[in-house]
Parts: structure tokens; C-alpha cells; sequence
């Protein structure tokens, strides 16, 4: 079988690259969305509840009402609808800009593009995830800004990934109402807000966000950004989908990923005490390159790091002991696979926020229960059924 020929990008078509000129043999430069957004699950009423007379269907301007817009001083523009969609201009954010992906010409079908195409695609997905973990970040903000705000709890958030993030390419360009079976942002979106014309007697129901609390959530998430640092937007949204897996009754996979936040901090917390700023606070100046080398190698385990900075103060005896349980329930679930329990489960989420504030002055309020799973009907009920079944049989 014949390989694919590879495309090329020619001088003689460079025009067409960047007009629409309806050929399929022209590749044309294209561009990655500017602006991300999400749905927020559980649903949600920005500011205030409409009259019931105006949702009752798809109504745009009450349902795509801005209820909050500002610009972050991370550089990235923000806007809220009334109906819960939470959308970000990315395109000037220097972490996760807009990506031009440059055009070609195929010689013939099948073809595979050039070198240059690939690797701008590919990098336009790489942003299209650390995009959506700075989404998931947000809804970890917004739980904590209820908590701080209001002084309530609240479920948290449904995460996100890179394929199911709303996309534009402005914000003038209105949401689009899809139907996409795999994709349960979009159908909530379109049940909600009524897409179908369902008749009810009233909508469906939804909590109130109040415009402080969506302000505030705004405020941490900015306060995460400006550090301008990947990995903090990473350890932050892995503590917070570790939180939504214990929501889900999924305790091994919780203590897996809280576990993994934990050993990052831990290990940066380490890297404090044998290489401090301050060389003066301690006696690290006495350390030579070797030794240091030595304590920051493989040879010094999250176990032996935990003991040594609970002896030397770096951490209380309470944390100390809140990650000795976690860590013991990771390694009984990654080695026998045992179920950790409820309690494992929280020392684990109490462990991840208490580094999370000790380590990177980040503090997030999660909210780890969740719905049962478990529907309850009378025992009479169930009695009366079995004695049907005999009866009749």
C-alpha cells in the first residue's frame, strides 16, 4: 500500500491560505478558540432567580445575561451568564495564548500535513488541557469562595476536560446549544435551559450564586495565576479532582491523586529545609554540594521527608500524623487494592489543604461528601411485592 504523500505549504498559494477559497486540495492557517468556557454542574443561577414566566423556555436574554465581566490581572478577561456558563478569553494569556496553526497544500487524498501544521495542532491541544485544568482551578475557587463568602458549603463542581469546554472565537459569538451525546455540559445545558420546549409546571430547580461570592472566587483564582507557575495550576487542580472523587464514593482513586499532591508538596517543603533562601536561619550553610545533593536525591522517601520535618518543626505533629494516614491507606489500596475508609479519605483531603496553605499560601475549602447512592423504599413496600411475586407465581 502506497504512504500518504506529505503536504506542503507553496509561495504560489499563500493567499490562499488566508481567504476562503473553497478549494479541498488548500489547508488554510487556522486558529485556536480565544475563549473557554464551562457549564456549571450542578446547575446554578447567577445573582438572582428569573420569574419562572421568563425561563420557562430558551430565552437568550435572560439566560445569556452578563452577571459579571473583569479582566484579571493574569491577563485573562472573564464573563459569567445568568445561566451558570462561565467563559475566559485565554487569547492574551501568555501561558495558553491562541495558536495559529499554519495551512498547506495537499498534493492529492489521503495526505498528511506538514511538520509545521502537526506540531502547531499539537500544540494548540497541549493548551487546550492546562485551559481546562485552570477551569477545574476555577470551580475549586468558586467552593471556596461560597464557603469564605457565605459561610455555607456547597457540592462542588463537575470537572472538565479539553474536548468538552464551550469554545468561540470572541465573546460576540453567542453560546452555541449542540447536542452532543458524550458530552453531559451540553446536555445539561440544553435540558436546563429548556432548548427542547419541554412543558413543566416549573423549571428545574437551581441554587443562587451570589455576585460576591463569584467575585471572590475570581480574586483566588487570580491570586493562583499571577504566580505565573504550571505546576501550582496542576497540584491545585489534582487536589481538587481527588475531592471530586471522593464525592463519588471513590475513595482509592481520592487517596491516589491526594497522595500525589501531597509527595509534590512535601517534597518542595523538603527543598526548603536543606537549601533555605535565608541560608543565615539555619545550618545549611555547612551542607556541601554533595551532601545536598544526597538529601535531595531518591535515597530520602514522602516517609523518611515526613518524619524529619516533623522532628525539625516544618510540620505539626497534627499533619504529621493526618499524612501517615494517607499515605498508608495509598499504599494498602495501590498494593492490595483495600478500599481506604471514610476517615483515610478525610485525613487525606485535610492533609492536601493543610500543605496546600503551609506550602503555597493557596487555601481552598472542598467540600468531599456527596449525594448516596442508595434509594431507600419501606420495608412494607418491599414485603407486600415479595408476597405479589407468590402469589402469582
Amino acid at each position: 500500500m502506497e504512504e500518504p504523500k506529505k503536504g506542503k505549504r507553496t509561495p504560489e498559494h499563500e493567499k490562499l491560505y488566508q481567504t476562503s477559497a473553497g478549494n479541498t486540495l488548500i489547508e488554510p492557517d487556522r486558529v485556536s478558540p480565544a475563549i473557554e468556557g464551562y457549564f456549571r454542574i450542578p446547575a446554578v443561577w447567577i445573582g438572582t432567580v428569573p420569574a419562572p414566566g421568563e425561563v420557562g423556555h430558551l430565552n437568550p436574554p435572560v439566560h445569556h445575561e452578563i452577571k459579571f465581566q473583569k479582566k484579571l490581572s493574569c491577563g485573562i478577561e472573564v464573563r459569567v451568564q445568568r445561566d451558570g456558563l462561565f467563559l475566559f478569553d485565554f487569547s492574551k494569556w501568555h501561558l495558553a495564548p491562541i495558536v495559529t496553526i499554519p495551512g498547506y497544500t495537499r498534493p492529492g487524498f489521503p495526505c498528511t500535513p506538514t511538520t509545521e501544521h502537526a506540531a502547531a495542532a499539537e500544540k494548540a491541544e497541549d493548551f487546550a488541557v492546562f485551559r481546562a485544568q485552570v477551569m477545574n482551578v476555577h470551580q475549586a475557587c468558586l467552593t471556596t469562595a461560597e464557603h469564605r463568602v457565605k459561610r455555607r458549603s456547597a457540592m462542588m463542581g463537575f470537572p472538565v476536560t479539553a474536548w468538552n469546554t464551550y469554545k468561540a472565537i470572541s465573546f460576540n459569538v453567542p453560546p452555541p446549544y449542540h447536542d452532543d451525546t458524550e458530552d453531559i455540559h451540553a446536555l445539561a445545558q440544553n435540558v436546563l435551559n429548556n432548548k427542547y420546549g419541554v412543558k413543566r409546571d416549573r423549571p428545574l430547580s437551581r441554587r443562587v450564586l451570589e455576585l460576591e461570592v463569584v467575585e471572590e472566587s475570581f480574586k483566588i483564582l487570580n491570586e493562583i495565576l499571577v504566580r505565573n507557575e504550571s505546576s501550582v495550576v496542576q497540584l491545585v487542580e489534582a487536589a481538587y479532582i481527588s475531592a471530586c472523587r471522593s464525592r463519588d464514593k471513590r475513595f482509592g482513586e481520592s487517596v491516589v491523586v491526594g497522595w500525589t499532591v501531597c509527595e509534590q508538596l512535601i517534597s518542595l517543603l523538603w527543598k526548603t529545609m536543606i537549601d533555605p533562601v535565608d541560608a543565615q536561619t539555619t545550618s545549611a550553610t555547612r551542607l556541601s554540594k554533595q551532601r545536598r545533593s544526597k538529601l535531595l536525591s531518591r535515597d530520602y522517601t514522602a516517609s523518611v521527608m515526613v518524619e524529619m520535618l516533623e522532628v525539625n518543626g516544618r510540620i505539626d505533629n497534627k499533619l504529621y500524623e493526618l499524612l501517615e494516614t494517607a499515605r498508608k491507606a495509598r499504599n494498602k489500596w495501590a498494593h492490595e487494592m483495600k478500599v481506604p475508609t471514610q476517615n483515610d479519605v478525610y485525613s487525606c483531603q485535610r492533609a492536601v489543604q493543610n500543605l496546600l496553605k503551609l506550602v503555597l499560601n493557596i487555601e481552598l475549602s472542598h467540600l468531599s461528601g456527596g449525594r448516596g447512592g442508595v434509594p431507600q423504599w419501606p420495608l412494607w413496600m418491599w414485603n407486600m411485592i415479595e408476597s405479589d411475586k407468590q402469589t402469582n407465581s
